[in-house]
Order: structure tokens, then sequence, then C-alpha cells
């Protein structure tokens, strides 16, 4: 049962990992960023699985993996419902919760939101996608869901034999984002406005899955990633000398942007902070005492 914060830490650690991972690699049309560690000129460029394989291989790769993220995804959801039901004082019948019990607790709208500091339509949004999902986990874990080989789409039946709501690769990956967003949120001791935003925009490309009506944020709110090479002559530092400028006129249109930078330990762990709260110029950073606008990821 997750009882609090670190249970939910801990029981999460891996999803949350492969969702931040796995899930730029394999997004339907890339995941749009911008790469300066080997260049003081901005270049757009997608993240993406290696394309020294065949296209066609490569699709059939995403599309083995894309329902392996939203499972990912489920699972994180799944635990935070148990947390926010620990939270509102609520037991399950036995020693654990089965997924059943807490469905209808998610169907009824329970569990206190407070745990992840959301407002109540981002939360009911959440309870929505997870309570209407569970088959589609069902069949997933069971081996009986249906990927779409031309689109990527995953498709099952319930119980019944009845046809499931389709996910699409798009809503897959939306649903990814959604559960890592609420996960780091969770984390953080509560959501900020800016990722509670990009929240809301995942959460409308799911509104088939939510039945609750769209929030209307526009995909400005989602930000690009920025990333900075991490060290020069083994000091370690950080230089937003023009950077934001830079990025802003590669992509004009958007409002955030993310900063990651290689930890150099061969841990694969990624240096991540907002853009906006990083300090200008060049700042030297000490991997034993992060400053505060920097976190491990």
């Amino acid at each position: 049962m997750i009882l609090n914060r670190q249970d939910f830490e801990e029981g999460t650690a891996f999803e949350l990992y492969v969702l931040e991972t796995v899930r730029p690699a394999i997004e339907p049309h890339g995941g749009a960023s911008i790469d300066l560690r080997g260049s003081a000129t901005v270049a757009a460029v997608n993240v993406s699985i290696s394309e020294s394989i065949s296209g066609q291989a490569l699709d059939g790769l995403k599309d083995q993996l894309s329902p392996l993220l939203f499972g990912a995804a489920w699972k994180v959801l799944d635990l935070l419902l148990e947390f926010a039901l620990s939270a509102a004082g609520l037991t399950p019948a036995r020693q654990d919760w089965s997924i059943a019990e807490k469905q209808r607790h998610a169907s009824n709208g329970q569990g206190d939101r407070a745990v992840l500091g959301c407002s109540q339509g981002v939360w009911q949004a959440l309870l929505s996608v997870y309570a209407n999902t569970v088959e589609h986990r069902h069949c997933l874990v069971h081996r009986t869901a249906k990927v779409d080989p031309a689109t990527g789409t995953l498709d099952g039946v319930d119980r019944n034999q009845n046809p499931l709501r389709s996910l699409t690769r798009d809503q897959q990956v939306a649903l990814a984002k959604a559960a890592a967003l609420a996960a780091r949120g969770v984390l953080r001791g509560g959501i900020d406005k800016r990722s509670e935003d990009h929240l809301k925009y995942q959460l409308d490309q799911l509104t088939l899955h939510t039945g609750a009506p769209a929030f209307g944020v526009g995909g400005a709110s989602a930000p690009v990633d920025i990333y900075l090479a991490p060290h020069e002559n083994g000091v370690y530092f950080l230089d937003m000398t023009g950077v934001l400028e830079r990025a802003r006129r590669t992509f004009a249109t958007v409002a955030h942007f993310d900063i990651l930078v290689d930890v150099p330990d061969g841990s694969a762990r990624k240096l991540f902070g907002y853009a906006e709260n990083c300090p200008p110029g060049r700042s030297t950073i000490d991997l034993a005492a992060l400053p505060p606008w920097l976190t491990y990821r």
C-alpha cells in the first residue's frame, strides 16, 4: 500500500524512469528539442530511436513499446490513487487494494487531491482516465491487447468481449506525459502552475477517455527540452548565455523551456531545471550540492 510520499517515490521509480526516457523516442512526430551540447548553433532536433534500422522495423519497435509505455503510465496513476485514498482516510476491504476497489473510488471522484495539489477539474480528469482504462490495462497484462501495425493504436475487449474504445499512439503518449507530470508534482510536494497547465494540455488529448470537457489549454504550454553540455576541462557548469533568446527564436510559439544536462557519472541521470529559473550566464555546478533551480532526474 502507498501510505506516504516516500512509498510513492519508491513504488514508481522504475515506471517514471521509463516514462521520461522511452517516451520521447516513440512519439509519432518526435519530441522536439534543442541540442546545444556540441555546437554554438541552435538546432531543432527530434529525439527518436536510431534510424540505423529500417523504417519498417523502427515502426514495429515503436508499436511494441507504446503499449508498455501505457502500462507504466497506468501503474503510476494506480499508485497515485492509492496514495490519495490513504490520505483521505480510506482503507481497502482486505489487506491490499484491489483494482476493482480503486476503480470504484476513482469513478466516484474520491481520494485526497492534496497529494498532487491540483485543481478539482484536473483531479477528476486523472481519476476518470484511470477508471476508464482499467480494462485496457487488463488486456495488456493478459496479452490480449492488439496493436494496429499501421497506426500503433491499442485495442482490446472487456471481460464480456465487448470492444474497448481505442487508444491511439498519440493518446498513449499523452497519458505517459500526464502520468509523469502528475508523479513529479507529487514528489515535489505539489504541482506548480506551469506543470499543471502542461498537464491540462495532455489531458485535453484524452477527453475521449476522461469524458471531461477540454480545459482549452493551448500547445504553447508544452515545454521544449534544451540539452546543454555539462562540463569543460573537468569543471561542471551550466552556461545559459543567450540560450533562452535563441530558443525563443527557434520555437516562437512555445511558452516554456526545460533544461536537461547529462550527468557525467555513467548513471544515465540528468540534471533538470526550468530554463526561466536558471540564472543568466555561466554557473558552476557542484554535483554533490545542487542549486535549488536544478534537480536530478
